[in-house]
């Protein structure tokens, strides 16, 4: 599972940098800059605060994974990145 995660994470890494830290621009549709910035960006000093605080970037990580699971992945994906069990309850 772990190199299941590094894998994804490396094709993917711009996303999970947009959406841990909260970016406006870097990882909205992949791309480094879009017209349209992102509705959940942080400004600069909001970025700072969250990593010398831990705690939000911990929380912003939490997201990522419930987030990935309610479709914005496929649902195999999700499974596969140990983020949800494959059995249904």
């Amino acid at each position: 599972m772990l190199s299941t995660r590094l894998q994804y994470g490396l094709k993917y890494w711009r996303l999970a940098i947009h959406l841990v830290f909260k970016t406006k621009h870097f990882g909205v549709n992949n791309l480094w800059w879009a017209k349209q910035p992102s509705a959940i960006g942080w400004q600069w000093y909001e970025i700072i605060w969250g990593i010398l605080t831990v705690m939000p970037i911990v929380r912003n990580y939490q997201s990522l994974k419930v987030r990935s699971c309610l479709g914005w992945m496929p649902e195999a994906e999700c499974i596969a990145l140990g983020f949800k069990s494959g059995t249904r309850s």
